[in-house]
């Protein structure tokens, strides 16, 4: 959670729904009316001149929408942990002017844990001062004091380096975000800065980046928006789905797997890209077909 006093940029609490801050981005659009022609426009704009190319070469296969279901998941899951963890650490009144970096992790029973700390100005230390780990009652979690603070030069400090070499590059954004932080296979890590919720009527989406950092935790391999603009809407209880286009991409983003999983009250959603159509279960799995936008003009 956030206070009003913490400078709007991404750092290493969560911001979720308590202790909102006023949201930057434009108010959003309730009625039934305003709500469908906003979503009619967005699926107009695929069939301007130039939006449209020419035929996929390839159809999406089930290997790489079963990895896009698979980080959304992981997102959400630490998503919940972090806000969770973040809940409990607040709650010992902390000196925020002294740890900066905050990762979770799974571990090998599934679970989650999360670290507090402050990373060396070289990036090769992570000094561990607060553990959060699960407790006995589901989805909650209790603090471990580390003082004086334990060094760590392992896993969870690459994480914390990779964090940082993608704060750098991302700047300071004018609304707070959330970050993730996701090891790989190969060693190397995703790192996610997402929109973060400041209003409890509506679920921001969009203008969304993920990084690939390599396993020193310092390179910077890829940057991938996942989408561009930043959309603020209210789904109402009534609605059946969401529905929005993606445009940078003809495949789901991450974020939209983890849009389904965290939204409240949780409703599949419906993606138009240029070439096809994709539905994004409550579960996070996804299906497509091929779209006919002619339908559309």
């Amino acid at each position: 959670r956030w206070s009003d006093a913490t400078p709007k940029r991404v750092d290493f609490l969560r911001t979720r729904s308590r202790g909102l801050r006023p949201s930057l981005t434009p108010q959003p659009l309730n009625s039934r009316g305003t709500f469908n022609e906003r979503l009619k426009a967005a699926l107009v704009a695929l069939t301007l001149p130039g939006a449209l190319g020419a035929q996929a070469s390839s159809v999406p296969s089930d290997t790489l929408l079963e990895g896009i279901t698979a980080r959304g998941r992981l997102l959400a899951a630490y998503d919940r942990a972090a806000w969770r963890a973040t809940d409990a650490f607040m709650a010992l009144r902390p000196d925020l002017t002294v740890a900066n970096t905050m990762v979770a992790r799974q571990e090998l029973d599934g679970r989650w844990s999360v670290l507090f700390g402050r990373l060396s100005e070289t990036a090769d230390t992570l000094y561990l001062m607060y553990e959060a780990v699960p407790a006995e009652r589901p989805d909650s979690f209790v603090i471990r004091t580390h003082a004086p603070a334990t060094p760590l030069t392992g896993a969870a400090c690459l994480a914390g380096a990779a964090l940082h070499a993608a704060l750098a590059d991302f700047g300071t954004p004018e609304r707070p975000y959330n970050s993730y932080v996701l090891p790989r296979a190969d060693s190397s890590f995703w790192v996610y800065f997402l929109p973060a919720q400041t209003d409890r009527a509506t679920f921001p989406h969009g203008a969304d980046t993920r990084y690939w950092i390599a396993a020193d935790g310092h390179r910077i391999l890829d940057k991938h928006p996942m989408h561009r603009a930043l959309l603020n809407l209210a789904l109402p209880d009534r609605a059946v789905s969401g529905l929005h286009t993606v445009l940078v991409d003809d495949v789901p983003q991450d974020s939209d797997v983890f849009l389904v999983l965290v939204r409240r009250p949780r409703r599949p959603e419906l993606i138009a890209t240029a070439h096809y159509n994709y539905h994004i279960a409550e579960d996070g799995s996804i299906t497509w077909r091929w779209a006919d936008r002619s339908r559309d003009r």
